[in-house]
């Protein structure tokens, strides 16, 4: 199985002392994380709105874009991976790939540490469910949270919390278990959350699972901007670039929801046309037209 990473932007502890010690001084040093986290990142969020980043307008006159621009941003996001893992290192990947999709339905367990408490796992939840019937209608592919069948896991929770529960997922996914993805269980306090998809073999490679992470000590912009991004990109958009814009594959956060163009790259990425593992150089006219075709019902 290819492992690929994609991602936003994160910290880890311990003790040693007698075993009640220990207990005790692991849940203080958990807390204590906890709460300098949620400081960094409301003031984080904070000084981004003060800028006029986390945009939630879809885009507008600002942020004109034509057949051209789309073609750009497709042929940078589908066909290039943003992150390769390498134990408990990211490595920046600028190698060209072939394109990855989902053939099969996305059947999604959302997994919630009990730092989340029950009101903010009600609006997580509902966000979630909005989003997806947002990619679903995009997308025309059949997603949605489900306990059968699952392929694809999302987690919300602090650092020990996602460490415990990958440590469960990796049981049946092994692709995912921490002991191969160290760093899962160390994330450095600037990677807010992220993505990772795993890959079939062979000349069609389709994505067959997907693990996502959101940390729990996200306010509510940030954290609906991972939600966005990160499910989105296990769709398989897998890379950042500043060409695409407007849009949440773009490294400068101007938009935290999904924009006009995120959307028709995601209708672009699953019609019937576009195949798993089709090349950036046999896609490319394809590409056009259909890009073509959404921009002349743009204008109706």
């Amino acid at each position: 199985m290819l492992l690929l990473i994609n991602f936003l932007f994160l910290n880890a502890c311990g003790g040693n002392r007698s075993l009640l010690n220990n207990i005790t001084s692991e849940e203080e040093v958990t807390t204590s994380q906890e709460v300098k986290l949620r400081k960094y990142y409301n003031r984080l969020e904070k000084r981004k709105l003060s800028l006029g980043l986390l945009r939630q307008d879809g885009g507008g006159t600002d942020t004109p874009f034509d057949v051209e621009d789309i073609v750009e941003a497709f042929e940078q996001l589908a066909f290039y991976n943003e992150y390769n893992i390498d134990g408990d290192r990211l490595l920046p990947n600028t190698e060209l790939v072939n394109l990855g999709k989902w053939n099969s339905k996305i059947n999604i367990s959302m997994r919630f540490g009990s730092s989340v408490d029950i009101k903010q796992k009600d609006k997580d939840l509902s966000d979630i469910h909005n989003l997806l019937t947002i990619l679903s209608e995009a997308t025309k592919h059949k997603i949605k949270i489900s306990n059968q069948n699952i392929n694809m896991y999302i987690i919300v929770g602090n650092q020990k919390e996602v460490t415990k529960i990958t440590s469960k997922i990796g049981t049946n996914l092994p692709e995912f278990d921490p002991k191969r993805i160290p760093i899962i269980t160390k994330l450095p306090e600037d990677i807010h959350c992220l993505a990772m998809t795993s890959m079939s073999s062979g000349p069609n490679s389709e994505i067959k699972s997907a693990l996502i992470i959101i940390r729990s000590e996200l306010p509510k912009l940030m954290r609906i901007a991972c939600f966005h991004e990160e499910i989105a990109q296990s769709l398989g958009l897998t890379n950042d670039s500043h060409l695409a814009r407007p849009s949440i594959f773009n490294d400068d956060d101007e938009f935290a929801t999904l924009t006009k163009l995120d959307k028709i790259l995601l209708q672009i990425l699953y019609d019937n046309r576009v195949y798993s593992g089709i090349s950036r150089q046999n896609s490319s006219q394809l590409v056009r037209q259909i890009a073509s075709e959404i921009a002349i019902t743009l204008n109706d």
